[in-house]
Formats: structure tokens, C-alpha cells, sequence
């Protein structure tokens, strides 16, 4: 119930005219003069793209910015966001200049209607005929967009309190896509990192899991990790060769994995064993000056898993 007391919830009410058109029938599958089927960029299972993808995609991103406002300081809940109250204002903030720049991508869009409209179907000539008569007015487009939020304090019912294990793990397997991202990244980034910006990368995920924490033990668990993990850094250049390298990337593909951050949640995982096994590892390496075994790699560090 302290989740629910604390949080309020954040619904977000976005709209975005597709510039598709559902086929209804086989006559609708856009054949051209000669029955030859549409390029692929007209098509997608079933769906036919009656204006430019790329003339929406400044207008999509803007739906995706306002979830990650969100989600910076939330967790998905109850088809919203569910927001700590201390960071509400905050959010609150987020949200509005996004849906500022939402407007404002909105009516570079409509100027930019007609011009888009004629090129697309300039570019696809052979099916301008039907394209044509498929493009609504720009008034109608223009009602098809819509970006709203909405703020909500909610009180279930005695006995109808949410279950507090689904919603931890909720926000764990939120975290976990943000470490496969960051994993990701580190994975083909070309030159080496100041330990102080790869440690400044891990801030947004510990402050997701404080605010959200609420006592709860396996956030809390996740929460003293990421901290000792953070806390591990040292403030040098870190390439891939770098131990501290192949540190982060084991602790973050580990979080990203359920099945392996339960081993983090119930301690048969740990940062600080983590250091403790490379560091044996290296000392027993030096001590042996004959052996031609390499130095660990960021392969062998992630043999955990």
C-alpha cells in the first residue's frame, strides 16, 4: 500500500495518424496497371502506407520521449505510469515540453501536408491513382493527432490492493531492458570511456530503483548492488581490456536476464565477489611468469554465466 499512497499516476492520452490504410478485400491490395503487386514500402502485412513513414517519424518520437519521461522516474502501471510524488513535478515539467515540441513537429507537419502528400505520390507514380483517393483531408489528419496527460491519485478497495511482488518485478524488468541497452552500447563503443561517465550512465537506473524502492527487499537487494557497482569505478580511461570493463558488462547482462538477476536478488551473486574472483584471477596469472595463459578477457570475466 506504500506504493500506492506514494506514486500517482500518470496517464498519457497520445494519438498519431498512421498514413496507413487497413485492405479490406483483395481489391484493396493496391495492384497496379499491370496486377503486379506494390513495392514492400507500400505494404506491410496487409496495411498499405499511404504517405511518407519518415514525414511521421518526428511526430512518433515525440510519443516515445513523453514514455521515457515517464519512465525515468516510474514504472508502467494499470495501462499508465505510476511516478513517486516527490518526482511528479518533475515529470510534470518533462511532459510539457514534450507536447510543446509535440505541437510544434505537429504543425510543421500540416504545412508540410501537401508537398509530402504529392511526393510520395510522385515517387510511387504507377499507384498514384489509388493513393490519391486514400489520403484524407489535412483537416481530418489533423484531428487524428492528440497528446494529453492526465494525473490520477488512486485508492483500491480493502482486500483489492495491488500485489507488491508484481510491481517490483515490474520495475526489475524495467531496469533490466535499460541494462541490455547500456550492455549493448558498451558492446560496440570504439574508444575507451572516463570511468566517471560510465559511472554517470548507471545514476538513472539507481535513481529509478531508490525512488521506486518503497522498502521493498528484492529492489532494495538490486539498489545496494548497482551502488557497489557504481562505487567500483575508478575515475581512469577504460577500454574493453579495462577489468572494470568486463565487471560492468557481467553485472549488466545479468540484470538484464530474469532468470539471472534472481541470482543477484536472493546474494549468489555479488559486485563485490565479482571484484574479488578477477582479482584472484590476475594475482594468480602474475604469479605463474612462465605461463603463456592471456590476461582475462571480457569473455572470461562473463564465464559467471
Amino acid at each position: 500500500m506504500e506504493f500506492i499512497h506514494g506514486t500517482t499516476l500518470v496517464y498519457l492520452k497520445m494519438r498519431c495518424w498512421s498514413g496507413e490504410k487497413k485492405a479490406s478485400r483483395d481489391s484493396d491490395i493496391l495492384l497496379g496497371v499491370n496486377g503486379k503487386l506494390p513495392p514492400q514500402k507500400l505494404l506491410d502485412l496487409g496495411r498499405k502506407k499511404i504517405f511518407p513513414p519518415r514525414a511521421l517519424d518526428p511526430l512518433l518520437n515525440k510519443r516515445k520521449a513523453a514514455e521515457r519521461a515517464c519512465l525515468a522516474q516510474g514504472t508502467r502501471f494499470m495501462g499508465g505510469f505510476a511516478v513517486r510524488d516527490d518526482a511528479i513535478d518533475d515529470v510534470v515539467a518533462r511532459l510539457e515540453t514534450v507536447k510543446q515540441s509535440f505541437e510544434s513537429a505537429l504543425q510543421q507537419f500540416l504545412n508540410d501536408f501537401d508537398r509530402n502528400k504529392e511526393d510520395w505520390i510522385t515517387e510511387n507514380d504507377e499507384y498514384a491513382h489509388i493513393i490519391r483517393d486514400q489520403v484524407p483531408d489535412r483537416e481530418t489528419v489533423a484531428n487524428a493527432f492528440k497528446f494529453e496527460f492526465k494525473l490520477y491519485k488512486l485508492q483500491p478497495l480493502e482486500g483489492f490492493e495491488p500485489d507488491e511482488v508484481e510491481i517490483a518485478d515490474q520495475i526489475l524488468h524495467e531496469i533490466g531492458l535499460s541494462c541490455r541497452e547500456m550492455s549493448d552500447r558498451l558492446l560496440v563503443r570504439k574508444r575507451a570511456i572516463s570511468g566517471q561517465n560510465l559511472s554517470k550512465q548507471l545514476d538513472p537506473l539507481v535513481s529509478k530503483l531508490d525512488t521506486l524502492s518503497f522498502g521493498n527487499g528484492r529492489i532494495l537487494r538490486v539498489l545496494s548492488e548497482f551502488r557497489a557497482l557504481r562505487e567500483s569505478i575508478p575515475a581512469v580511461r577504460i577500454d574493453q581490456d579495462h577489468p572494470c570493463f568486463g565487471r560492468v558488462l557481467t553485472f549488466l547482462t545479468m540484470c538484464s536476464d530474469d532468470k539471472k538477476l534472481e541470482c543477484i536478488v536472493n546474494g549468489q551473486f555479488s559486485v563485490t565477489r565479482l571484484i574479488e574472483g578477477l582479482r584472484t584471477d590476475v594475482s594468480e596469472s602474475g604469479a605463474s611468469l612462465a605461463s603463456t595463459t592471456p590476461k582475462p578477457s571480457v569473455v572470461s570475466m562473463g564465464a559467471y554465466f
